[in-house]
């Protein structure tokens, strides 16, 4: 059953990650960060931030490798005006989507998405998802493995 629903597998490997260290959790952080960001016409493909202890969470995003130098300043000024504790990026990632019509509602296929990945080793740096794709960010060096265990799993050959 699960074999069916996955239709493709997309691999991006010309993505990179932005993460800002220690930001206040506070209302309006974000649409500074985004906005500054925004000004300087660098989109973002990809979200994430958790509430931590103490007040203080991190923003980790993906956008285009090819943006990073424009991006880079922003994030660091935006940084010194929020009063995070700084700015990291990876040029080195890739994201690796499994594509298909029913994924949310098919629980086992992420299941076995995520198995699959640590079958062979391969550490899963961010996860997203919506109805029609799970994406997972990984290092650059574990693509060509991840690929290959998710083909055999799902038996896909299409790779976008």
């Amino acid at each position: 059953m699960t074999n069916s629903i996955i239709e493709s597998i997309r691999l991006d490997r010309g993505c990179a990650r932005i993460i800002l260290l220690g930001v206040p959790d506070l209302p309006g952080v974000a649409a500074r960060v985004f906005s500054a960001l925004a000004e300087r016409n660098v989109g973002v493909e990809m979200i994430v931030q958790n509430n931590m202890r103490g007040g203080m969470t991190d923003m980790t995003f993906l956008i285009r490798k090819d943006r990073l130098d424009d991006a880079i300043p922003v994030c660091r000024t935006a940084a010194e005006a929020i009063k995070a504790q700084g700015v990291s990026f990876n040029t080195e990632v890739a994201s690796l989507s499994i594509q298909g019509q029913e994924l949310s509602s098919t629980p086992e296929v992420t299941a076995r998405m995520f198995a699959t990945l640590a079958s062979v080793n391969v550490n899963i740096e961010m996860i997203t998802s919506s109805t029609f794709a799970v994406t997972c960010v990984v290092d650059a060096t574990a693509v060509e493995r991840a690929v290959a265990a998710l083909q055999k799993a799902f038996d896909v050959e299409a790779v976008l």
